[in-house]
């Protein structure tokens, strides 16, 4: 007989649909098929900005197998995205502003006959001037990218102290212009949606999304039909990483199975995808960083402009968390970052892994390092100095809670690196090539923020054979939400994993649980989890205490026993389950969780801000051909700090995917746009790393549990890993060659005109 279980929180455990996954059973957007299923596509614009004319759809319509075309006309109800301000039509209506609007939408009986309607519908264009730059979209005499819309859509500045004084102050001065590229999500699974009619005039509709709450809303809207109407099921999701929190391709299947009355899956195809998904914002920043003799930060003033595209999305959100994190995790008291956020006809932008965060990291990493230089300190040391202890209040106003785990991550990553050391190793291994060491530590928030809306809800039970059912809307798309709400549940439940089941996210059948996005479904959805569990357990502990005339506080339950005083007795889970059951007591419970913020906190004068960090360092080791510019990433250290660990594999599995996407953004990854046009809207040309290309990744994770935070202290740990990865490779071709780049990918190009300059 096996040994009784321990413990189920902090065990590597599997994720509940692995073994579908590994063998093919998991169902995907594409894999549904439904009865009389017809084949959606969509009529994007060949110009990144036009004027419509007129759109002829009645040769599209009479094509035989064709079941619906629809056009702007035909949506009942709003003809809007709304992620955040509804700028963005489902289809277009008099104006086509960049390459990823669609202007009709088609179901037919297979794809070609679908492909086949879409180049009979004759859309009659004006081509207009488009709007690049977004520096030209600034200025006052500028054409209006959305009529009635400015083009600055956000342009906000924060003051924090006295920032003339400390610069007038500075013994050290480094002004720098930052640039960051567009950047593609990847995704394996491309943007997906099935839907079908309901008798009784409801729909229901299969999506790939962070959000299936939200889609609901939005696909209401669009049908003109109560959200009562509307359900949405979120299958097996093949990666977002941000991707997937806004809509895509969702009003569009359910606005065809409206109008066809037949069941349609709309499926992207990987070039459609990259073409018309929202992308990673590129960023221009003038930062200017201000110090003392001794390496301490007196000041920062950064102006950030990033190209929006067209319209709203998450731009505002994004651009506000860059100005969040541009002082770092560092003691910077003197702070002023404007903040803009600019209309064009290029590509669309919104959410991404890292939510402005990678940008700022970028800028601020870079700036510490040569500051460093300048000084002739070690990086280390500098970032030992100025970073944020426990109690630090942040030029937001927010005072950091649990911070000992900054620090802690310097000296960790220091120590299994021998930073100390590092000159004495081999630096010139050959002629031609050139070995360095850099650094990065960053900050990264984890929820939503103060006065958002930041919770979930899930509805638990238990049956009389002590088996679970849990019911979440948290969408788990490779993040692993599933794997720790089931470890939850039967941690405090005293159950198996393995007796815990979990529904899929479903919003028929489970309360809104929100976006799993900042990093907070652990923190939030784990939080309700244990809620709902501990009402099950209080009425388990009733009866067994009825049972064995025994305190409740002495009972507790493990391993599908009841224990008394910590030791296992004969009484089982399923036995009070099923006395529970005969008598009528409830083991059906709800559980609904808030993030908290404590009230007794100053006031926090920046909109929105984070007070749950994440805290990471990251050492990379590169290699430099000073005769191509090729770098090479030999090997990469990364110290991440996790509050509690629920999964360790789960947990390591974010870090080492996050470090690999990090690579890709800092040495090769860019969407090269030309006047609104991506030129390179494939995986052969968008150059992502393979399992080949990732160098040595050894992990370490920390774990300081905060209070107020997630489940026994736990910490959202998916967006950290990828934002210092970029600033520590920088920094490491800094130390390799002497030479500073600004601009992202620092591909082989540009490291060698930075070693020819």
């Amino acid at each position: 007989m096996s040994a009784p279980e321990t413990g189920i929180v902090g065990r590597w455990t599997s994720s509940p649909g692995a073994t579908d996954i590994v063998t093919g059973r998991a169902r995907y957007c594409p894999d549904i098929q439904l009865p009389g299923m017809l084949t959606g596509k969509l009529l994007y614009s060949p110009h990144p900005r036009a004027r419509i004319r007129d759109i002829n759809v009645s040769e599209a319509q009479q094509m035989p197998g064709v079941h619906a075309v629809i056009t702007h006309a035909d949506i009942p109800g709003e003809n809007s995205y709304l992620y955040a301000s509804p700028d963005q039509p489902i289809l277009a209506i008099d104006e086509v502003r960049f390459q990823g609007d669609a202007v009709a939408a088609v179901a037919a009986v297979d794809e070609d006959t679908a492909l086949a309607a879409l180049r009979a519908i004759k859309v009659d264009y004006e081509v207009l001037e488009g709007i690049f730059d977004p520096l030209e979209a600034m200025q006052a005499d500028a054409d209006q990218v959305v009529t009635g819309e400015e083009n600055v859509m956000l342009g906000m500045t924060f003051r924090s102290g006295d920032v003339a004084s400390a610069m007038a102050s500075a013994d050290v001065i480094i002004e720098n212009t930052y640039r960051t590229q567009w950047a593609e999500h990847a995704f394996l699974e491309t943007e997906g949606s099935v839907a079908r009619m309901e008798e009784g005039g409801g729909i229901t509709v299969w999506s790939s999304c962070q959000a299936p709450h939200r889609d609901r809303m939005q696909v209401a809207r669009a049908l003109g039909l109560p959200e009562s109407s509307v359900r949405v099921i979120t299958p097996y999701i093949g990666g977002a990483f941000g991707g997937k929190d806004e809509a895509h391709v969702q009003m569009h299947a359910a606005l065809l199975a409206f109008t066809a009355q037949r069941p349609v899956k709309l499926i992207r195809g990987r070039r459609e995808s990259m073409l018309t998904h929202v992308k990673r914002h590129p960023i221009m920043v003038e930062c200017t960083t201000a110090a003392d003799s001794s390496g301490l930060i007196l000041a920062v003033k950064a102006r950030a402009i990033g190209d929006a595209g067209p319209y709203t999305n998450a731009s505002h959100e994004v651009m506000n968390k860059f100005g969040e994190f541009i002082g770092g995790p560092y003691k910077v008291q003197n702070l002023e970052v404007e903040k803009i956020a600019v209309r064009t006809n290029n590509p669309i932008c919104g959410a991404f892994r890292g939510f402005g965060a990678p940008q700022a990291a970028f800028v601020y990493e870079c700036q510490m390092d040569e500051i460093a230089r300048k000084l002739g300190l070690d990086p280390l040391e500098i970032r030992l100095r100025n970073g944020v202890d426990t109690g630090t209040q942040l030029c937001t106003g927010v005072v950091v809670r649990d911070g000992d785990a900054m620090k802690a991550s310097l000296r960790k990553a220091a120590q299994v690196t021998n930073w100390k050391n590092r000159d004495q190793m081999n630096k010139r291994p050959a002629p031609h090539l050139r070995r360095g060491w850099g650094m990065a530590t960053i900050l990264k928030g984890a929820g939503m923020g103060r006065g958002l809306a930041d919770h979930a809800g899930v509805l638990l039970e238990m049956h009389r054979d002590g088996s679970v059912l849990l019911n979440s809307a948290a969408a788990d798309m490779g993040q692993g939400i599933t794997t720790v709400l089931v470890q939850l549940a039967a941690e405090r439940l005293g159950v198996k994993v393995s007796d815990v089941r979990i529904n899929r996210a479903d919003t028929d059948r489970a309360p809104d649980a929100g976006a799993s996005c900042a990093s907070r479904q652990a923190m939030v959805s784990g939080n309700a989890v244990l809620l709902a569990a501990d009402d099950i357990r209080k009425t388990l502990l009733t009866l067994a205490a009825m049972k064995t005339k025994v305190e409740s506080d002495r009972l507790g339950l493990r391993d599908g026993r009841l224990l008394i005083d910590g030791e296992p007795t004969d009484l089982t889970v399923q036995l009070l389950a099923e006395r529970a059951s005969n008598w009528g007591y409830p083991l059906q419970a709800q559980g609904r969780a808030h993030l908290e913020y404590p009230s007794d906190a100053p006031r926090v004068p920046y909109r929105y801000s984070s007070e749950i960090f994440q805290f990471c360092t990251q050492v990379a080791q590169v290699l430099v051909d000073i005769e191509t510019g090729q770098v090479s990433v030999e090997r990469l250290v990364a110290v991440h700090d996790a509050g509690k660990m629920i999964n360790p594999g789960g947990v390591y599995g974010q870090i080492e995917g996050g470090v690999a996407q990090g690579i890709g953004y800092a040495l090769s990854e860019e969407l090269v746009v030309e006047k609104g046009h991506t030129m390179n809207p494939s995986l052969e040309n968008y150059v992502i790393p393979m399992a080949l290309d990732l160098p040595e990744i050894e992990m370490h994770v920390l774990e300081f549990p905060q209070d107020g935070a997630g489940p026994m202290g736990a910490k959202g740990v998916a967006e950290a890993p990828i934002i210092p990865t970029a600033p520590a490779i920088r920094n490491a071709i800094l130390d390799a060659t002497g030479k500073t780049l600004h601009q992202l990918p620092m591909n082989a190009e540009r490291v060698l005109k930075a070693l020819q300059d």
